[in-house]
């Protein structure tokens, strides 16, 4: 196609419009004149729906730009060595060490921030700690929360963000927490930072489901304070693997607390050499990737959760599975065998759909209802059971100590 290569990097919309047949990815291939980047970057990947690849006019280099695109296609758009983990973590197929350290540490990284199952719904909690001196101007809290909830409206068609503001006063962080370094700035360290994440907790009671809650807690101090790394380095803020995170009042609190976002949802993966990303909250391509891995992700679930189900009724004879809990674990059987197809694009909304109808079977409180009895009913089971066999024990020992009395021995 000759396609205008300004016009197409101008195309800045996130709308993913999603085939039922194919996952859709589009690419430009750009010639090397109106290729506006310098040598060592050779592919952009774009804002919107496009992504852009220099094709060299040399005949003999068009089979390494070729590959790149093969590349660009399966290890990024795609994901397909996330995929991989996600169906090896649900299948329970733990890797061998050395198979760990042969990834890229790019991936490596990955296997323990994206490998957590994505949960259907978030609710981020920003939580100011507030010190007693004079409050950080209101706009700039509310600044946090708008920028978050703009990022919420952007991955709703992959999970739910819920967004929630919360004040802790007279918390002290700069006496209880922060230290000043050689160069007399306030610092929170790594361990002063997992004391403070203590703190936050006990303080911070939530009925919501503890699994889906993020807790971004936001130091609002008079002076700037440094977050430092677990090597004493300066750092951007700290990220929290599936509790939050913890930033620092600046100019750069909104950009920063998006990214610890994109980080917790598995969405901030390292890019190889030579790959341009815009410096934007979220790439159109971010989206159909984190929504592919979820249908993926919803398919595992749901199948693991109607495997659990299976292997419960197999171990337990006596587990009574009422209709209504049949009824919805067949629906998600039904729903996989008809979406999950070789060569069949997955539909997002009826695995999450498998996913919600396979949890909500699994965890009945019916399932288990009958496998505690109360201490009268467990005594009237246990008795007969008992007796038969105590009492010729309690005999036998009897008889013994009577004929160690007669012979003289006690």
């Amino acid at each position: 196609m000759d396609l205008n290569f300004e016009q197409l990097s101008q195309d800045h919309s996130l709308k993913v419009d999603e085939s039922k047949q194919y996952f859709d990815v589009f690419i430009a291939l750009v010639s090397e004149k109106e290729w506006t980047h310098y040598s060592a970057t050779r592919i952009q990947l774009g804002v919107g729906k496009w992504n852009f690849v220099q094709w060299p006019a040399k005949q003999e280099e068009r089979s390494k730009a070729a590959s790149r695109v093969t590349e660009l296609i399966w290890e990024t758009l795609i994901d397909s060595p996330h995929l991989n983990s996600i169906v090896r973590r649900d299948l329970r197929q733990k890797m061998k060490p050395w198979q760990i350290a042969a990834l890229p540490l790019s991936h490596q990284k990955r296997l323990v921030w994206d490998s957590a199952p994505l949960a259907t719904n978030y609710h981020i909690q920003v939580i100011h700690l507030h010190e007693n001196s004079p409050v950080t101007p209101q706009k700039s809290q509310e600044k946090t929360v708008k920028a978050l909830r703009k990022f919420a409206k952007h991955v709703a068609g992959i999970t739910q963000v819920e967004v929630s503001n919360e004040h802790l006063w007279d918390f002290e962080p700069t006496r209880l927490f922060l230290t000043k370094d050689v160069q007399d700035r306030w610092t929170l360290t790594h361990s002063a930072m997992e004391e403070l994440v203590k703190t936050v907790d006990s303080q911070m009671q939530t009925t919501l489901k503890q699994g889906s809650v993020l807790r971004f807690v936001v130091l609002e101090t008079a002076e700037p304070v440094i977050v430092l790394d677990e090597t004493g380095e300066d750092s951007h803020g700290v990220a929290v693997a599936s509790w939050g995170a913890v930033l620092a009042r600046n100019e750069h609190t909104e950009s920063r607390a998006i990214a610890a976002a994109r980080i917790q949802m598995g969405m901030d993966a390292e890019l190889p050499p030579g790959l341009y990303r815009p410096p934007v909250a979220l790439c159109q391509w971010e989206i159909s990737r984190a929504r592919l891995r979820a249908s993926v992700d919803n398919a595992m679930r749901a199948a693991s959760a109607i495997r659990a189900l299976d292997q419960l009724n197999r171990k337990i004879s006596n587990i009574v599975i009422n209709d209504e809990v049949a009824d919805r674990a067949n629906r998600a059987v039904h729903i996989l065998d008809d979406v999950v197809q070789p060569g069949k694009m997955l539909d997002f909304d009826r695995l999450l759909e498998a996913r919600r109808l396979a949890d909500s079977a699994n965890s009945d409180h019916s399932l288990l209802a009958m496998l505690y009895f109360p201490m009268d009913q467990r005594t009237a089971v246990l008795i007969p059971l008992a007796v038969p066999i105590v009492l010729p024990i309690f005999k036998l020992v009897l008889e013994i100590v009577k004929i160690t009395v007669s012979w003289g021995f006690l």
